[in-house]
């Protein structure tokens, strides 16, 4: 199984770890969709990418590239449990309508989680506001997303495939995604990620002094 070590992505391990440890189990339907919506309203709320992740668009929504290969080597590494069976089995693209697998934490998972507690705290917003929603209730929002909206208007006027298409591409316009009021919590959130030494009480007061109190407060609706 050597080929599941090809892709490593820090940031986007830590992000599904942390979602893995906060849910304790999660369906591959889920674990796909509270990724893309936690880089979705990361860069809605913060305004620049996190993980990085492209995202493949399917038909009930996006899902990481080579998620596969991703929940294979955090198997691999015991950061979290899965049925390695079930998962390597081939499917169609219609992967929700069949028996959902479940990833679960380890003793190890908490090892991988991110450190930094303002990005924790947002992924615990995710998790709080959609995790508990039924795989159509989580297709619904997902395709009120301005990416998945623009992916559509570009499908229907010939530009890209019905499957395998990237959500965020390279040359995402990230003005095209983010609040107008962002610039604040942006600055706060890299000085936080750049210098993790500092005091976390000093990162909070310089998010409000630099967010102008009231815009601080992140937002996952009005998509």
């Amino acid at each position: 199984m050597a080929e599941h070590n090809l892709i490593y992505n820090k940031n986007l391990d830590e992000i599904t770890s942390s979602i893995v440890f906060l849910t304790d189990e999660i369906g591959v339907y889920h674990y796909n969709k509270l990724t893309y919506l936690f880089e979705y309203f990361f860069i809605k709320n913060f305004g620049f990418r996190y993980t990085k992740e492209k995202f493949l668009k399917y038909p009930h929504g996006p899902v990481i590239s080579n998620y596969k290969n991703q929940i294979h080597r955090l198997y691999k590494n015991g950061i979290i449990n899965v049925n390695c069976d079930e998962l390597n089995k081939k499917r169609t693209v219609d992967d929700y309508l069949y028996k959902k697998i479940i990833i679960s934490k380890t003793d190890l998972t908490i090892s991988n989680i991110i450190t930094n507690s303002e990005i924790f705290n947002f992924i615990e917003m995710i998790i709080e506001k959609f995790a508990r929603l039924t795989t159509d209730e989580l297709e619904n929002i997902i395709y009120q997303t301005t990416p998945i909206k623009n992916y559509l208007t570009l499908q229907e006027n010939n530009y890209r495939k019905k499957i395998g298409g990237y959500i965020f591409p390279d040359c995402i316009r990230l003005k095209d995604y983010k609040d107008i009021v962002v610039k604040g919590r942006e600055l706060a959130l890299k000085h936080s990620l750049k210098y993790p030494q500092i005091d976390i009480e000093l990162h909070k007061d310089l998010a409000i002094e630099l967010a102008y109190m009231s815009n601080l407060r992140p937002k996952l609706c009005a998509f």
